[in-house]
């Protein structure tokens, strides 16, 4: 797959309202911008993009719902946005800016990182039998009233290569209410009334696992892969049906894993490793165990390799990687999450904006 390609792809799924592919006339001027030679590397694929525009396309995404996470990190490690550097589009009322961050990180800025060698689908296999079992006591967190999913990816990067990405969701609709993003490109919106509802309105899927549809998928591993390869080919025509499932896979654990069930969470890693390309490896942050779970989407270029973090100890999904094809990780090329409860924010209310923001959940160079 080409880097065209994959920019192509990119542009047109993240500013679709569906899973079905929509008229030429829905998406929003924001599509051309990506498929232009500014965007960046296809890596960069983890779009949280918000549209007056185009509501709907923006906002129909997947969530998270909150898991409580021990931070490692001293104060000015807990993922605030520098002073010196004010976010665009800042929310209009007072409740949403004032809205906490979650202190803490799962390992420190500028931590030690390593990844071993030997990446191979038997790996791959054996690691999510492992880490389903690992996690097999796990329970549904839920959300109190009130409150909504936070969720927050970062970096262990520090000064100007420091990246964050926050997003508040709502745990029923899975919708996206507010997002904030620091790094080269700066973002800080909140949604308003009608752009929820918009959204709320999208049929659930991988890009919004409402728990009613993690409910309906298959409990075989063979039948929901084979249930995934087919929405594949219809929503990615003349694509490879398992590379595109790998590249959403991340939107359904990034922003719903800790909301599955150990049967749910079972059968959807041992789903990932029947995909033949997909390998594993061992890896350490901060000198604690992970399991690196890769699939090279462009074997025959020079780009990066597409790859799952998940904590060796806990089973549970911790973010992502996306390295050199030596799969060398580096605190600049892993991202981390971290999930908390915060209030709600209240919709925002000032007139509709045609300017398209880009709030990737992967940082940018």
């Amino acid at each position: 797959m080409t880097n065209t390609d994959d920019r192509d792809l990119h542009a047109l799924r993240e500013f679709r309202s569906a899973l079905d592919d929509p008229p030429e006339g829905v998406l929003v001027r924001g599509r051309y911008r990506l498929a232009s030679n500014e965007y960046r590397p296809p890596n960069r694929r983890r779009q949280w993009l918000l549209s007056a525009a185009g509501a709907a396309a923006a906002l129909a995404v997947v969530v998270g719902v909150a898991v409580s996470v021990g931070g490692k990190g001293p104060a000015t490690e807990s993922g605030q946005a520098p002073a010196q550097r004010p976010s665009t589009g800042a929310p209009a009322n007072s409740a949403a800016a004032d809205l906490p961050v979650t202190p803490g990180t799962k390992a420190p800025l500028n931590a030690q990182v390593s990844s071993d060698g030997g990446a191979t689908h038997a790996k791959a296999v054996a690691a999510m039998d492992r880490l389903a079992a690992a996690a097999a006591g796990t329970q549904p967190m839920p959300v109190g009233a009130g409150q909504v999913l936070y969720v927050k990816t970062y970096n262990l990067r520090d000064g100007s290569e420091r990246y964050l990405h926050e997003i508040w969701l709502d745990p029923q609709t899975m919708v996206a209410l507010r997002v904030r993003r620091t790094d080269d490109a700066q973002l800080d919106s909140v949604s308003t009334q009608q752009e929820i509802d918009a959204a709320a309105a999208v049929p659930a899927g991988l890009y919004r696992p409402t728990a009613q549809f993690l409910a309906s998928l298959p409990t075989d591993p063979d039948q929901l892969l084979a249930q995934l390869r087919s929405w594949s080919q219809t929503a990615y025509p003349n694509r490879p049906a398992d590379g595109m499932i790998w590249k959403d896979s991340f939107e359904l654990l990034n922003y719903s894993e800790p909301f599955w069930t150990a049967q749910q969470r079972t059968t959807i890693y041992k789903t990932l490793a029947k995909m033949p390309d997909v390998k594993a490896t061992t890896a350490k942050i901060d000198n604690k165990p992970y399991d690196l779970v890769c699939m090279d989407r462009d074997s025959g270029g020079a780009g990066t390799v597409d790859c799952l973090l998940f904590d060796s100890a806990t089973g549970r999904f911790a973010g992502s990687a996306w390295p050199q094809k030596n799969l060398s990780l580096d605190p600049a090329n892993v991202g981390l999450v971290d999930y908390g409860t915060q209030p709600r924010p209240a919709p925002d209310t000032r007139p509709s904006s045609p300017v398209v923001k880009d709030g990737s959940a992967r940082p940018s160079k």
